[in-house]
């Protein structure tokens, strides 16, 4: 049985068994509860270290995933996607 099976669409074994740290880098929104990955993860640094010259293996397969499973999502300071700040600004 492949794992596939094991896990709901939008779901990832990987995330949910394997790496759970990688949750910290998914953001919910506290409004609607709409989830994507840290925009962040996009940038060069994340995967690869500038000073020791090396990429980090963990930290992209981390990108691979999130990107595979979910959308960008970045938040306001208060913790809000751009729809629901929207929103709430207009009233």
């Amino acid at each position: 049985m492949s794992h596939s099976k094991h896990t709901k669409k939008g779901r990832s074994l990987y995330i949910e068994k394997w790496n759970p740290s990688a949750k910290r880098l998914i953001n919910t929104c506290v409004i609607c509860g709409a989830q994507g990955y840290a925009p962040g993860i996009d940038d060069e640094g994340f995967v690869y270290d500038h000073a020791q010259k090396i990429s980090d293996f963990e930290h992209r397969a981390i990108r691979a995933e999130l990107k595979r499973v979910l959308k960008p999502l970045s938040l306001d300071a208060l913790g809000r996607c751009e729809d629901c700040a929207g929103r709430m600004e207009n009233g």
